[in-house]
């Protein structure tokens, strides 16, 4: 099975701005990733656009979004709760069983036991 790779917001941007290549795998983005992209742009439906026509993007599905749900009910209970959009996006590569590309491990390491692989791209 080929490895897929799901890309962090902050992954995509330094892609976008020349400052890094992106491995030749299967890259996708999630549906929280194109709308932290598009929110910060000046024309949102066009960048829309574009990022839809260059990725494959991971709606949030009934699978995810209980996957989610579970992780963040045992972050609260230990009171180690993490933004909820780096939980969708984790929760994502999780469910779809893809490693996570970012450059911000540390927004993410408190998924890892719950089975969060990240992508090493120093490989």
């Amino acid at each position: 099975m080929v490895e897929r790779i799901l890309i962090d917001t902050d992954v995509l941007i330094e892609y976008i701005k020349g400052r890094l290549e992106l491995p030749k795998l299967p890259i996708y983005i999630s549906e929280i990733t194109l709308y932290e992209y598009i929110r910060g742009t000046d024309k949102p439906s066009r960048y829309k656009k574009l990022l839809e026509e260059s990725f494959p993007v991971i709606w949030i599905d009934n699978e995810i979004l209980l996957k989610a749900v579970d992780i963040w009910i045992q972050l609260k209970n230990k009171d180690m709760l993490i933004d909820d959009r780096d939980l969708i996006i984790g929760a994502t590569a999780i469910v779809r069983n893809m490693k996570l590309y970012t450059l911000n491990k540390k927004h993410f390491d408190r998924l890892n036991k719950y089975g969060l692989k990240y992508y090493d791209h120093k490989t």
